[in-house]
């Protein structure tokens, strides 16, 4: 008996795919960054000084001054007169009990007490500051408050463009069925 032998071979078909990258085309804008520093609130403020004028010497120097302070100079001038008056009486007294000396003491001792007196003062004394000038002064007073900066930023979205390439698609090997029948030997 005679035997068929049925051979099928079969080749795939093979596809070939080329896909080039995209082009991603990615901008990022920068942002936008305001900053405002306002001035800061000064406040100044000067208090008057302290002026004082003491002119109570120069009064004092025109004969001006108080009763008391009067009185008192005019005090002093006479204890300053009464010592100087015993020393001047002893002198004379002196001069009196010298017998040896041939001038007149009794005359003279009488023509100078007939001479002008001296006259009690009731000025003080004049001088270049007899007037005081004190001047006080205060310091100034400054607030400051300052106002913060103020920052502000604004974000600008990246701007991104993706542009896709065509794929190109082709047949590298096509399918194929080979079927052949020959004779088989089972014996064989």
């Amino acid at each position: 008996m005679e035997f068929l032998r049925l051979s099928i071979q079969t080749t795939p078909a093979l596809l070939g795919i080329e896909s080039p990258r995209g082009k991603l085309d990615i901008q990022s804008p920068r942002g936008q960054l305001e900053i405002s520093s306002p001035k800061a609130d000064v406040q100044i403020s000067q208090p008057r000084g302290e002026l004082t004028i003491d002119s109570s010497a120069a009064y004092s120097a025109y004969g001006k001054g108080g009763v008391l302070e009067t009185a008192d100079r005019i005090a002093n001038q006479m204890k300053q007169r009464v010592v100087e008056n015993i020393g001047k009486i002893a002198q004379e007294g002196g001069r009196m009990a010298q017998i040896s000396n041939p001038a007149s003491a009794v005359a003279e001792i009488a023509a100078n007490a007939l001479s002008p007196k001296e006259t009690l003062q009731a000025a003080g004394p004049a001088g270049l500051f007899n007037v005081k000038v004190n001047y006080t002064p205060h310091d100034a007073e400054i607030n400051t408050t300052a106002n913060p900066a103020q920052i502000t930023y604004h974000v600008n979205k990246p701007e991104i463009q993706y542009t896709p390439q065509k794929a190109e698609i082709y047949v590298r090997q096509m399918n194929s069925i080979h079927i052949s029948v020959s004779q088989y030997d089972w014996f064989a």
